[in-house]
């Protein structure tokens, strides 16, 4: 299946968590890796060197070292153009979503991604399947 990986999943691999929580999302990761194909754009990227920065202090450099290291060999990034502002300012007014997360779900329909990594609950309103760590 292809999925597009929210910054969420991200940051969780980035930061520093108790033991069980990480393998929890480690375990997660491998099997998205494994099982299909996934997929962000450079909003994703942004959202997690700025959230990693800013909630975790994680410094700029050592996140980008994880994307370099850690992200970039084994995702594909899809671009972000005016067809992805075209639909996301539709999704914007229609369903109250977020300036970031309306253009996500517009680069998953414009791309024909099948489903997205994410914990946040506003993907919910637009009926996209969502997958998540099992707990």
């Amino acid at each position: 299946m292809k999925v597009f990986v929210d910054a969420s999943l991200l940051v969780y691999l980035n930061v520093k968590m108790p033991d069980d929580e990480a393998k929890l999302v480690e375990d997660f990761w491998l099997d998205l890796l494994s099982n299909h194909l996934l997929y962000i754009n450079a909003l994703v990227l942004d959202e997690v060197i700025y959230v990693s920065k800013r909630k975790y202090d994680v410094e700029f450099k050592e996140t980008i070292d994880f994307i370099d290291r850690a992200i970039l060999p084994y995702v594909d990034v899809l671009p972000i153009g005016l067809n992805e502002y075209l639909r996301a300012k539709e999704l914007m007014v229609k369903y109250g979503l977020r300036p970031s997360d309306s253009i996500h779900v517009a680069t998953i329909e414009n791309h024909g991604l099948q489903a997205i990594a994410t914990e946040d609950e506003d993907f919910d309103k637009v009926g996209l399947k969502k997958l998540w760590i099992k707990t």
